[in-house]
This record gives structure tokens, sequence and C-alpha cells, in this order.
């Protein structure tokens, strides 16, 4: 019996907005032939290509003050293609040469500030973000796994539960008139959420404040599975863990509880605390520890550096974005990601390109799903080529005690994110749910709990 048939959970944490380069451009590992595709050598930007062509090199730093950027860079499409091309609208996609994130971040900036732009190259030194660094270094890390789209959230987090974005391509609240559009243009994709229970399979969405995944319409009947992620740890001590859990983290600061996706401006260590949290819950059931691969995960990069090239992508479907004509045939800047188990390799480096749909791809192949989603989850390469033969035994435990201190939580009265935005948006379209829609009840009930509670930066 190996991982195929002993793995009977999927856990992914899917948070916002950091590059691979950022997060991990610096790691080690032991074993000196496990190198991941980092930072080295003289590597820079241009201040504003082609007009000033002054190199901004990359700097590794371990100050605590990059654990904060305010404002957060530009990661829409036409800011990745600046990021990718150093054009917003270019001509020629074929090789990106990656020199445009600081003149895009210094547009951003107020005059004054422009010398800021410098910051999306500032890359954290191991120490500054102890849990992810102690996961790489005692599971694997998959260094070439790239956003599914070279855009923000929202579509990223759509190919990740449905293989493609049905030709959205911005943030919704951003793309204007949004609460008309969700219901004359429902997001009714067919899901991995829905593949899973056709086949008698359990799943569930853990959320804090409010979970992005509720816009999905054909997941409004199932409302019941979507649960506050203290349910989490409830579900594990009673060994109630479904077949794939999502996590989504919490995207707005309440008293006491500031926001933890990582998603600037927010803290960074916040989100470092939640992923230690979600380790050491699943570690606490041993049961099922040795029965599930966690899955740590950002949606896309942010608009922070990462010297990688994207490559090319089989587009999902024949829908294109308006107005761009973008045909979803590339993909987005490198992100974190690490596969967390006793069934995969310790220090180990994983160089097969992936890209979300890689999540859906391995669900399928791992518990025998029929049918692909689109044509891209059907091409993506699963992770399961990094399964061992026989489970180690894993001595790591009680991540909590490595969380770096954070800051206390701003005081309210900034103004939201996009991201935050569209959240607050679809919360208000759901809220005004026609009743006689399967779900509609419940799925109105946790918009309007959500809205009634004060939403802060």
């Amino acid at each position: 019996m190996g991982a195929m048939d002993e793995i009977r959970h999927v856990v992914v944490l899917m948070l916002e907005n950091q590059s691979f380069d950022r997060l991990l451009g610096y790691l080690d590992l032991a074993d000196p032939a496990q190198k991941v595709d980092g930072l080295a050598g003289a590597l820079s930007n241009p201040v504003s290509p082609p007009h000033d062509m002054t190199p901004v090199p990359v700097q590794r730093t371990s100050s605590p003050s990059v654990y904060v950027t305010d404002p957060g860079p530009g990661h829409d499409f036409e800011d990745v293609n600046e990021q990718l091309f150093a054009d917003r609208a270019p001509q020629d996609t074929g090789a990106p040469s990656n020199s445009g994130f600081v003149a895009n971040y210094s547009r951003q900036l107020d005059p004054g500030d422009r010398h800021r732009g410098r910051e999306v190259m500032q890359c954290l030194d191991p120490t500054l973000v102890p849990i992810l660094t102690t996961l790489a270094r005692n599971f694997t890390v998959c260094d070439h796994w790239f956003a599914s789209v070279p855009g923000p959230t929202w579509p990223n987090r759509f190919f990740l539960h449905a293989g493609t974005s049905k030709g959205f391509l911005e943030t919704p609240e951003v793309a204007g008139q949004f609460k008309s559009q969700f219901w004359t243009s429902p997001y009714d994709m067919p899901t991995i959420f829905e593949n899973l229970a056709e086949r008698g399979l359990t799943w569930t969405v853990y959320f804090d404040d409010y979970a992005q995944a509720f816009a999905l319409r054909r997941l409004h009947p199932d409302v019941e599975r979507f649960k506050r992620y203290e349910q989490f740890a409830q579900d594990i001590t009673q060994g109630a863990l479904p077949t794939y859990a999502f996590i989504e983290p919490r995207s707005f600061s309440a008293p006491g509880y500031p926001a933890n996706d990582q998603h600037p401006p927010h803290d960074l260590r916040e989100g470092e605390k939640l992923i230690a949290d979600v380790y050491d819950t699943l570690r606490a059931n041993d049961a099922i520890w040795r029965r599930s691969l966690m899955i740590v995960l950002y949606d896309e990069h942010g608009g922070f550096y990462d010297h990688l090239a994207p490559p090319r992508a089989v587009a999902p479907d024949a829908a294109r974005a308006r107005p761009s004509g973008f045909g979803f045939d590339r993909l987005g800047v490198r992100v974190p990601a690490i596969l967390v188990s006793p069934w995969v390799a310790a220090g180990h480096v994983d160089h097969t390109v992936y890209d979300h749909t890689s999540v859906p791809a391995t669900i399928k192949k791992m518990f025998g799903l029929p049918r692909f989603l689109t044509a891209r989850d059907a091409a993506a390469n699963t992770v399961d080529r990094n399964f061992l033969a026989q489970a180690r035994t894993v001595s790591l435990a009680n991540l909590k005690t490595l969380v770096p201190t954070a800051r206390a939580a701003p005081a309210g009265g900034g103004p939201l994110s996009a991201y935050q935005r569209s959240l607050k948006a679809l919360a208000e379209a759901i809220g005004a749910l026609p009743g006689s829609a399967p779900g509609a009840d419940e799925a109105a009930r946790y918009a309007q709990a959500f809205l009634q509670q004060p939403q802060s930066p």
C-alpha cells in the first residue's frame, strides 16, 4: 500500500499575494544537491525602462520593516504585463524579461515616494519567515509553481476550484457593477467540489470572515459545507476531516483578530501564525496526519519581484477576457508552494512546472474521479510524483513556538484593498439573493452576519 492508497485527506491553505523569490528565494537546504531556483548572481530591475535603465538590485533583507508593505504593489492584468514585459499592453508576449516590477510599483506611489519602488526587490532572509522556511526544510518545496493567471486573486482562485475563470480576468468590484454582474453572469463553472461529491467524497471550505468561494453559485445548495475556521480543529479532533479541506485566511482585521492572509499591507507574521496553526492542528491527530497531504500555496505574487519567466499554458476553454482578448494561454508569476505530509521527502525540491490546476488534477488522480474540469487541469502536472513508497516518521511539532512576534493590529480607518472591496460586494450581492434559489437563505445569513461586523483593512 502506497501513498495513493493511504492518503485520504488533502488540505489546501491558499494565502495571498507573495512571490516565490520574495519568501523563498534565499532558502537553503541541508542537502547541497537540493537547490531551489532562487536568487543568485546580479539580479536587478531598471528604474524605468526604456528611459532610465539604472539597475535596482535584489536586496536580501533581515529588517522587520519588510513584514508590512503599504501600499501593496499592483497585480491586475495590466500591472503584471508591465512587470513581466515592461509594457502594460505588450504586442510580443514571447519570452518575459521580468524587468518592470520597480517601474510598476513606482508609478503607484506618490511623487515624493517614488524611491520606494525598490521595495518590490526586497527578498526576505529565511529567518524572517521561520514557519515557511521550517516546512520547506522538513518537507518538499515546489520551486516552479506558477499562478494560473497573470492577474489578481479572483481568477486565480477560480482556476484552483474550477480549472477556469470563464473569461473573468479582473477583480469583480473593480471591473464595475458587481452586484448586477454576479446575477446576470454568474460564476457557474463546474468545480472539483462537485466532482468529489459525485463520488460520495466529502469537502469543506473553512473560512474566517468571508469566503471568496461563496462566489461559485453551484456550491450554494451545499452551503452547509462552508464552516468557520475554528471548526477545522474540532473536525480533526473528532476524526471528521473531509476528503478535501480548502482553507481561506482572514482578509479583514477586527479588534484582537488581525488579518492573516498576508495580502499587503497585512503583516506577514500573522500569516505565519496561521500556517503554523493549520500544521499543528493537523499533527494533533496522528491517525489523520498519517493519511494527509497539506499544500501551502499562494494565489498570486502580489506585484513582488520574481526572476523566473512564466511559461506558456494550455488555454482552459474558448473564453477570452474583455476587452484585452487575453486567451488564458500563459501562466502568472511564480509563487511559494510546499507539500507537507509524512509521504513526501524532507528538504526535497521538485522542479516540475505546476499551476493551481495541479490541485484538482492531483485530487482527481488520487481519488479516481471521472472527467477533467477543463483542458487546463487535464494538461496539468500532478504532485503525486513526490510521494514516497512508505510514510516516514516526522518529529516536527509545535510550530507555533517558532512564530515571530507580530505588531498590534493597526487601527481601522484606512482604505480597503480591491480584494476586500470585492468580498464586501460579494456579500452584499449574496445577502440580496432571492430566497427561492437553492441554499439561498443560509448563504444570505452568512453574508448578512459578515456585513454586520466592522470591516477594517
